[in-house]
């Protein structure tokens, strides 16, 4: 889905080119229910319930401006896959899920990768994306440390080609950091509890 296809504000956006990829490292095509923490403009949740229309699609946000607003493009692209909750992760959820993307930490890194733990299923993925470095670097360790599996870490910089007088140039956007990782399955965490 194209950016410009989205009600916008000044509320804070994960761009086509990142969503993209995020999207992809969740693997949506093998997930029955996803959560979006922190969802902004609601792009990665309009554009997850929109290519997957069986997918139940929960969203947090703590913003009452981009909660306004994520209600806004769910009315206007027709989601009724989706489910908002406006308020600060972790909050209390029923079920789990097979997908999480973390847009935002709100400075609970910690809690929520536990939180995160707690919800998703052994297999699922986990998906966050940071323009701090220290952010990033804090989510891989956090990772490493809780045993997470298929730890990636990618730095994406995407250019728009732009007009510019009588010339083009690559409008730089903001580099993002997409850390990846997935649950273990309930085997594998059983086999390394009985190494250690």
């Amino acid at each position: 889905m194209r950016d410009n296809e989205f009600i916008r504000t000044k509320v804070p956006m994960t761009k086509e080119e990142i969503r993209a990829i995020s999207i992809d490292k969740l693997q949506l095509h093998r997930a029955k229910r996803m959560l979006d923490v922190g969802s902004g403009t609601g792009s990665v949740t309009i554009q997850a319930a929109h290519t997957y229309p069986e997918l139940d699609v929960v969203a947090i946000e703590r913003n009452p401006d981009a909660v306004a607003l994520t209600l806004e493009n769910i009315e206007k692209f027709n989601c009724k896959n989706v489910t908002l909750h406006e308020g600060l992760a972790p909050i209390s959820l029923e079920g789990q899920f097979d997908a999480i993307f973390v847009g935002g930490t709100g400075g609970n890194m910690r809690e929520i990768f536990d939180w995160c733990h707690e919800l998703l299923v052994p297999g699922g993925r986990l998906v966050l994306n940071f323009i701090l470095l220290e952010n990033a670097i804090e989510a891989a360790e956090i990772a490493e440390e809780m045993d997470w599996q298929e730890l990636e870490v990618t730095s994406i910089q995407a250019g728009r080609w732009t007009g510019l007088g009588k010339g083009h140039y690559f409008k730089p956007q903001n580099p993002t950091i997409i850390v990846s990782c997935e649950k273990a399955l309930e085997n594998q965490e059983a086999q390394e509890s009985a190494q250690a």
